[in-house]
């Protein structure tokens, strides 16, 4: 559904003239949404150009998770409230400012106006709405408890939002420690070695220290061939890129060794964990059956080994193998999950279990997030004071060798 776009002259509160532009679904929609932000409508007058036509093509999903946490706690609010679901869309519609998001709701009131539920009109827009949540809405109303279930879907994304970001900022952090090193480095070797070069070829034939004539050499080779050297890292990164995006095996093989990175390769493995036992947990809680939540769960995890553990367990199941068989098969699962998920089938309380292993999973999942800064940060920030102690040196050594030569 493509927004229309107006011109209006409208009066505020202080009675001065004010214009601009609004985009909404309708004429009187846009009437509202001004006289919410306080002002009385003069004249209203919708328009279209080429600009206008562009505006409407968009990218991608609109909606972010922050934003979806934000909707959903709102959405849920007003419905606990007592306000029907058609009244808080208008509402959250008209109150939101930016563009794409206005357009997103404005959709949502528009196909619930015409008759769809709140679940099949978040289907329509798969990009935005993952299917776990459509899902929940759906249950929701199909028991009368919608907005206890929205509320309890905000916090389930704001939960795994935050170890999400937790885990993110704890692999960023290195990263940056590792990227400043490394254009040190660079900007030493281009910028002051070569600067360098005049001053220790005055001395005549006085020998330059190994580790400073390195740094000369490499200095020099990184201009020559600069062009050749960036080149060809480039080409390498954008062919990486290209074949994990568009070469199956390629990609599986990727995954595989950031599965097994050390460090890096565990945190991988927990956020998958946490995902896994939070959105099986909340769905199976709910009285979905297990193969329903596993094929769910499956449509929205990214992790490509992940997604193949999630459909050998549906085939397992379908063969009338254990729920858990093939989570202890796997070498990306913790044996601690496998056994818990074992021990729920035989005591016949699988959801209870998840529900455990969600709680225990999101605990251990901060703590060793936590630890991972605590022990590496401190490490790679001694790995780049020796970098820069390392070049330094090798600048101040020709001063003391050439001083014993002259």
């Amino acid at each position: 559904m493509d927004l229309r776009n107006y011109k209006y002259e409208a009066k505020n509160n202080e009675g001065k003239l004010i214009k601009g532009r609004i985009e909404a679904i309708n004429r009187g929609t846009a009437i509202k949404f001004l006289q919410i932000k306080g002002l009385k409508v003069i004249n209203l007058k919708e328009y279209r150009n080429f600009m206008t036509t562009i505006n409407q093509i968009t990218f991608g999903s609109l909606l972010n998770t922050k934003q979806l946490v934000f909707f959903l706690k709102q959405l849920g609010s007003l419905l606990n409230a007592g306000v029907n679901i058609l009244q808080s869309l208008e509402l959250l519609s008209l109150q939101q400012e930016s563009r794409f998001l206005r357009k997103v709701y404005f959709e949502l009131y528009q196909e619930v106006y015409n008759g769809f539920s709140l679940s099949k009109s978040l289907a329509k827009r798969p990009k935005e709405f993952p299917s776990l949540l459509i899902q929940m809405v759906e249950i929701g109303e199909l028991s009368g408890d919608l907005a206890k279930m929205v509320l309890d879907m905000a916090d389930y994304y704001e939960k795994q939002m935050k170890t999400t970001s937790e885990i993110k900022g704890a692999i960023r952090m290195p990263l940056i420690y590792l990227g400043a090193a490394i254009a040190i480095a660079f900007g030493m070797i281009l910028f002051v070695f070569p600067n360098m070069t005049a001053l220790f070829s005055a001395f005549g034939d006085a020998k330059l220290p190994g580790i400073t004539q390195f740094f000369l050499d490499a200095g020099d080779f990184l201009i020559n061939y600069a062009l050749i050297v960036f080149g060809l890292v480039g080409l390498v990164v954008i062919s990486i890129i290209l074949l994990n995006k568009y070469v199956e095996k390629f990609h599986r093989a990727l995954t595989i060794i950031a599965l097994k990175t050390p460090i890096f390769g565990s945190l991988i493995q927990m956020n998958n964990q946490v995902t896994i036992a939070n959105s099986l947990s909340q769905m199976m809680a709910s009285g979905i059956n297990t193969v329903k939540a596993l094929v769910t769960v499956k449509s929205f995890t990214k992790n490509v080994i992940y997604k193949d553990l999630l459909a050998k367990t549906i085939s397992y199941i379908d063969d009338g193998l254990p729920f858990s068989k093939s989570f202890g098969e796997s070498d990306y699962i913790d044996p601690i999950m496998a056994r818990m998920i074992a021990t729920g089938e035989k005591t016949g309380e699988i959801p209870k279990l998840m529900n455990n292993l969600a709680v225990y999973y999101n605990g251990v999942s901060t703590l060793r997030v936590q630890q991972l800064k605590n022990s590496i940060q401190p490490i790679l920030l001694l790995v780049v004071y020796a970098i820069v102690g390392v070049m330094i040196l090798a600048l101040m050594l020709p001063m003391l060798s050439l001083g014993t030569q002259i």
